[in-house]
């Protein structure tokens, strides 16, 4: 049996590798005061060292999602290679994206907070890294780090998203010669 679009079957076998990885993709580091770990799938959110019960909550919510995308994307498996149909799944781009969006959102929200409480919070915009934050809140100043750094199974997750792409034009291009 021959499959007729190869590079989607790889695209969606390594998608369901990355939805079944165990590990957390990017770790937000808040000057130590708050340490979040997460994933599209789990996430652990620490205060002062101390993980939150909430974390709980929400990682089983995102386990529900893990599920969800196993069952769709072995479904997407099944159709290539049984059926020989075109499928387009961007679910791990899309996923992986958003991560990129994260450190812009904190950003602005960081900043919109701080000037409606009347903080001073000065910080350049930081994608991945390390960051100095200067706080100041009535005549009392704080300097803190906050550091953004995503782990390797982010940046396997980003390639595997990115291969959708190839993926999709090669089932474009097999529908026009059909």
């Amino acid at each position: 049996m021959s499959v007729r679009s190869p590079l989607t079957l790889a695209h969606l076998s390594l998608s369901l590798v990355v939805v079944l990885l165990p590990f957390y993709w990017w770790k937000y580091d808040f000057g130590g005061l708050v340490v979040v770990y997460t994933s599209p799938f789990q996430v652990s959110i620490y205060f002062l060292g101390t993980l939150l019960k909430i974390s709980y909550l929400i990682s089983a919510a995102l386990e529900a999602l893990r599920l969800y995308l196993v069952v769709s994307i072995s479904r997407d498996i099944y159709l290539v290679v049984r059926k020989g149909r075109a499928v387009k799944n961007w679910a791990v781009l899309s996923m992986s994206v958003q991560y990129l969006v994260y450190p812009a959102i904190i950003y602005f929200v960081v900043e919109r907070i701080s000037s409606a409480y009347g903080i001073n919070i000065s910080y350049s915009f930081l994608e991945i890294g390390r960051e100095v934050v200067h706080m100041s809140v009535a005549g009392a100043s704080m300097v803190s780090a906050f550091t953004y750094s995503p782990s390797p199974a982010y940046w396997f997750a980003l390639a595997v998203g990115v291969l959708s792409i190839p993926a999709y034009l090669e089932n474009k291009r097999g529908k026009k010669q059909s």
